[in-house]
Order: C-alpha cells, then sequence, then structure tokens
C-alpha cells in the first residue's frame, strides 16, 4: 500500500484535512499519515484541522504570541480582531485551538501575505524517523513557489499524546510565533468597524 507521504501534497489543497476520531477515542494514525495532515492544513487553510493536528505545547507557543500581542496593545484592536473576542474574560474562556482557528481565519482573510509562504508551496515528504514510542521526526522538502526558489530540507518533531500523535516543532510554528507577536496595529487602534487590510495584505 502506498503512504500517504508519498502522495504529492500539492493536490491537497483540493482536500481538507481527514477530521480526527470523535472526541474521547484515540486516533491511530502513524506519525507518516499525521505529518501528511499538517502540510495538507496549511495547504488547504483547514484551520480547525490543522489545530487538531499540533501537540497542546505547539498550541499554547502559538497562542503565547497571541498573548503578547494583545498585553502590549492598549487600543484593543489586538484583542478584538487577532484575538477574536470583545472582552479578555471571553478571550481566555477559549481553548487554544479555537483560538488558533480564530487567528488563522483572520489573518487568511485580512493579511494573507503572511501566510504566502506556508501556503504558496511544494512539500516533498523524505521519510520518518521513530525515536523509541512517544517521539518521532518527519523530515521533508520545501521548495517555495517563486522564480529561482531552492528546496530546503526541514524537520517537524512529533510526540505521541493520549490522544495520538501530534506536530510538536516545526518551522512552520515558529514562523507563525513570530508573525503573530509582531503583527502591526494600525495606528489609534484601527477604524471601529470593518476591516482593513494590513501590511502583508
Amino acid at each position: 500500500m502506498r503512504s500517504p507521504l508519498l502522495l504529492p501534497i500539492t493536490l491537497a489543497v483540493l482536500a481538507g484535512v481527514t477530521p480526527a476520531t470523535a472526541r474521547g477515542q484515540v486516533d491511530p494514525s502513524p506519525p507518516d499519515t499525521v505529518a501528511a495532515e499538517y502540510f495538507r492544513g496549511f495547504q488547504s487553510m483547514a484551520w480547525e484541522g490543522l489545530a487538531q493536528r499540533l501537540h497542546p505545547e505547539a498550541l499554547a507557543y502559538l497562542r503565547l504570541a497571541i498573548d503578547i500581542q494583545i498585553d502590549s496593545d492598549t487600543t484593543g484592536w489586538s484583542l478584538r480582531h487577532l484575538g477574536a473576542a470583545e472582552t479578555r474574560a471571553e478571550y481566555d474562556a477559549r481553548s487554544d485551538a479555537r483560538v488558533f482557528a480564530d487567528v488563522m481565519r483572520w489573518v487568511q482573510g485580512n493579511a494573507p501575505g503572511l501566510l504566502s509562504s506556508l501556503v504558496s508551496r511544494t512539500v516533498e515528504p523524505i521519510g520518518v524517523v521513530r525515536e523509541g514510542d512517544a517521539a518521532a521526526h518527519a523530515v521533508y522538502r520545501v521548495t517555495t513557489i517563486a522564480y529561482g526558489a531552492q528546496p530546503l530540507a526541514q524537520v517537524a518533531s512529533l510526540a505521541r499524546t493520549p490522544d495520538g500523535w501530534k506536530i510538536r516543532e516545526a518551522s512552520e510554528i515558529r514562523t507563525l510565533h513570530t508573525a503573530l507577536r509582531r503583527f502591526p496595529v494600525p495606528e489609534g487602534g484601527g477604524p471601529d468597524h470593518g476591516e482593513e487590510r494590513l501590511p502583508g495584505g
């Protein structure tokens, strides 16, 4: 049987991430399948599905970037837009997975340029190296869809959780963390109503 990692991931933009198993059940998917669906999550921009494939530590790391932005923005713009909430209590009550999906949808609609390096690319899986029963590393080759771009080998680390294998660390997660914590806030907090395109949009 052909491994999911051998399928052309560039075609996955036509389909969403495969839903995880029902709540409360352990996802039996092996590391190579989880890694493939992680890559598909970016290219198809299926944010809820992608959140299912991220380790709790990765989700908390991404939320920390939004927390930093919200805490440093006295205008409230970051809370309303990046946090998708009217009050801090409303934002704090949401799960890390919900916060991740909310901010990614907002960025997709209002500053899509920030996602270009994560979406406009091809991913060629190379293989998975297991490290005992609790850790694994997916090696893949990334080529950004741009003139003269050179392929770059990268590694995504996975960890086994009670719910199954999850992506714990990867270059995409670090890139998003940096971008979110430095997101440009419009002067004066921006308009009270409607949306506006920001740098990168």
